[in-house]
């Protein structure tokens, strides 16, 4: 018989295998069974023919994973333009679907962080799973921590900024300053900058500065050149809009050889830059360098996706592969084992979980089968599923580690700092072509890159240190307190300043100050805004159900009892400078009496800017309360023999600006959230009330001095270092006030 008759009785029997009726023969057809799942891609036109590469893979190697299996997933796209659309409007249609509308399953996008809100805040109400590959705001991904339909597909940018900086460093440079978008993408940049220059020992040059297009940075960076304290300048760019880069990278070396002084200054751009708006551009091509996230070469995406398009992908391609192949896979898990979902060895209620648990129960085993990106690998995954076991899925992306509360905000990105290959600068080849890379980065170290966390230490290195130089003063025996608490802010979201003014409050009450000697001024207008649906009447610095809790006020209504002396609405700047001063008038009923044996605390808890610490006001206002009018009132209080000692406590944005300006005076000491480069960081965020609670360094403020008061000011300032992410709690004019050694605590709070 031929090879040819032989293969069609092989086939001849397998299509004719069934059950026989007398002499009749049944044909028994295999039928696939297909779930389609309509997934809305969000993302500029641009952005979505630069990855179309990937994504006609994924779904291409997601159909050939599936053929062997009778019951298959199919992806519908449905794109949307991001630039053009509606984006309420679309955000609110595609989790709301009117009767007879097809449904929409999952989303993918938006592109950028600022239209991310929207689709999250609707998606909060349905679940409906919405993947974002490129968003990278810290914000955005604090306030969604505990979201779980809120996937996030790269780390944010706080690891961005310490890679930039620590590149810098590792470059040689010794000086930097930063440009960014006034945005939400821009913000973390600004968030992060003085914390991470100060960690890696970098001078910061002039500061930072907000880009708008047209905008004119020649008084800026003539003013990093004067303030430069070697002859290596790295600026950090960092902008939402890749057309913003030329301009400002051809200032930026315009200036280098504009101002005349021996200096090398560049420019590091942000991910944002790996675009070609940008790399087309020969003229930006001379001088750029920066900083993209990038699949892990471990696994091969990248070198295989080189050799099949021909130049390497694009920033945001390896996240978009893993979208589509996280929905799909997701999907069939619901599909084979709709009865039973398990995310973290946990078994959620079937009749509750929707499509992104099942997706989490996908990437949260690490005990099942390893499977790759591949068409091979998601042929195991999707073949372990559909017989009821789970997978331990790897991306294109690299190792799929999410966070261990939701499963949905992965935890390690691959990094690449690249610079332009000046040898192929005009060479007729793809601009992604021209790309050289110069070293991979990621934060764990262990699949082929350059860990971070072992080159540049990324533990708190920059402890303060403190001498015994202190000038001793003869001070007389203490016998009154009195205490001043400030908090400028008045809206809804900026809750947690006067929630940790209120707490502040309760702490001294606990301390045995009465109302008498305590003056508070705070705009009360929180407990029972329209916004404070759930606990109105009440406010809170910490909700936590763990009976263990080590906060003395979680749980607790910091409100209650409290006597507000002044809503803030109702003083003026020059009023505080009487309130300390003792200037009682029928305005001013309420003021402070402090003598030369008075200790005197004063805390301030509310919003700061780069220009001059705290604001007059909420993050918007354009008002500082002015690092000259705090000293001269502390000043006077000094010449009118007003304190014997006096402690503020700011915990604002670029508090050591005030540190700096009281620096000098005798027997003051100044504590700060933060120095004067820096940003203070919100702490508790409450899915529930919808906002932050409190401030990191208020919270371990209040957990320090409420369990031992007589603690010395140096573990007291250690306390907080360790325990402040995001800045550096710093202490001022300690030489002018005493030993932090033998000094302590109790003199504001005492025992």
């Amino acid at each position: 018989m031929s090879k040819k008759k032989k293969w069609w009785l092989v086939i001849a029997l397998l299509l004719f295998t069934g059950c026989k009726d007398g002499d009749k023969v049944t044909v028994v057809d295999p039928v696939i069974e297909t779930v389609t799942l309509n997934v809305d891609v969000v993302l500029p036109v641009s952005i979505q023919e630069q990855w179309k590469n990937a994504t006609n893979w994924a779904l291409e190697n997601i159909a050939k994973a599936q053929k062997k299996l009778q019951r298959q997933v199919k992806l519908n796209l449905r794109y949307h333009d991001e630039d053009t659309e509606n984006l309420e409007d679309l955000a609110y249609r595609l989790t709301h679907p009117e009767e007879g509308e097809d449904t929409c399953h999952a989303i993918i996008g938006p592109y950028h962080s600022d239209n991310a809100k929207t689709f999250l805040n609707y998606a909060a109400q349905t679940h409906l799973p919405v993947v974002m590959p490129t968003c990278t705001s810290a914000e955005l991904q604090r306030t969604n921590a505990r979201s779980t339909w809120a996937w996030f597909l790269t780390e944010s940018d706080i690891a961005q900024c310490e890679i930039m900086i620590s590149a810098a460093r590792t470059m040689g440079d010794t000086d930097v300053a930063l440009i960014y978008s006034p945005n939400t993408y821009g913000q973390s940049f600004a968030d992060w900058f003085g914390y991470y220059a100060a960690e890696h020992g970098l001078h910061i040059a002039g500061g930072m500065t907000t880009y708008q297009k047209g905008n004119d940075l020649s008084t800026f960076l003539e003013n990093v050149i004067d303030n430069a304290q070697g002859n290596r300048v790295r600026v950090l760019v960092a902008l939402s809009d890749a057309a913003d880069y030329k301009p400002v990278c051809e200032q930026v070396s315009e200036a280098a050889m504009y101002f005349e002084k021996d200096l090398f200054l560049r420019c590091l751009c942000a991910d944002t830059s790996y675009d070609l708006k940008v790399l087309s551009s020969d003229d930006f091509l001379a001088f750029g360098m920066g900083i993209t996230p990038v699949a892990s070469k471990r696994y091969g995406f990248s070198q295989s996706y080189t050799g099949r398009f021909l130049q390497p992908p694009l920033n945001g391609e390896a996240q978009m592969y893993d979208a589509l192949s996280i929905i799909a896979l997701g999907a069939a898990y619901r599909l084979s084992s709709p009865d039973k979902c398990v995310v973290n060895e946990k078994q959620l209620d079937p009749n509750t979980a929707g499509l992104t648990d099942y997706m989490r129960g996908v990437v949260s085993s690490l005990e099942g089968v390893e499977t790759q990106w591949d068409a091979a690998g998601l042929a195991l995954a999707f073949s372990e599923l559909a017989a009821g076991r789970l997978i331990d899925l790897t991306g294109a992306s690299g190792s799929l580690y999410f966070d261990l509360d939701t499963q949905t905000k992965v935890l390690y990105t691959t990094y690449m700092l690249w610079r332009i290959n000046y040898q192929l600068l005009f060479d007729n080849v793809s601009p992604y072509s021209r790309v050289l890379p110069l070293i991979y980065l990621s934060a764990q170290g262990d699949t082929g890159e350059t860990s971070t966390t072992a080159i540049w230490q990324l533990e708190k290195q920059l402890e303060q240190q403190f001498d015994e130089n202190s000038k001793i003063h003869i001070l007389p025996e203490v016998t009154d307190h009195w205490a001043v608490i400030i908090s400028p802010s008045t809206t809804w979201a900026n809750y947690r300043h006067q929630a940790d003014a209120f707490a502040m409050y309760q702490l001294l009450r606990q301390y045995g100050y009465d109302d008498d000697h305590i003056v508070l001024i705070v705009e009360d207008n929180l407990a029972y805004a329209p916004e404070n649906k759930d606990f109105p009447g009440q406010i809170f610095v910490e909700r936590n159900d763990n009976p263990d809790n080590w906060d003395l006020l979680a749980n607790e209504d910091v409100r209650k009892g409290a006597v507000v002396d002044y809503h803030f609405s109702q003083i003026t700047l020059d009023d505080v400078g009487d309130i300390m001063m003792g200037k009682q008038s029928e305005r001013l009923p309420h003021v402070i009496h402090p003598t030369a044996t008075s200790n005197v605390f004063f805390f301030w808890s509310g919003h700061g800017g780069s220009q001059g610490g705290p604001l007059w006001g909420n993050e918007n206002a354009s008002t500082y309360f002015g690092k000259n009018r705090i000293r001269n009132i502390v000043e006077q209080m000094n010449e009118a023999d007003m304190y014997r000692r006096m402690m503020f406590s700011i915990e604002t944005c670029y508090s050591g600006q005030w540190g700096e300006a009281l620096t000098g005076l005798p027997d003051v000491l100044v504590l700060t959230a933060a120095n004067s480069y820096e940003t203070s960081k919100a702490d508790i965020f409450d899915q529930q009330i919808g906002v932050y609670l409190s401030n990191a360094f208020a919270r371990i403020f209040r957990f320090r001095i409420g369990t031992w008061s007589n603690i010395t000011l140096y573990d007291f300032y250690r306390e907080l270092y360790k325990t402040t992410n995001g800045s550096h709690v710093t202490i001022y004019n300690h030489d002018q006030y005493g030993s932090v050694y033998t000094e302590t605590m109790s003199d504001y709070f005492p025992m």
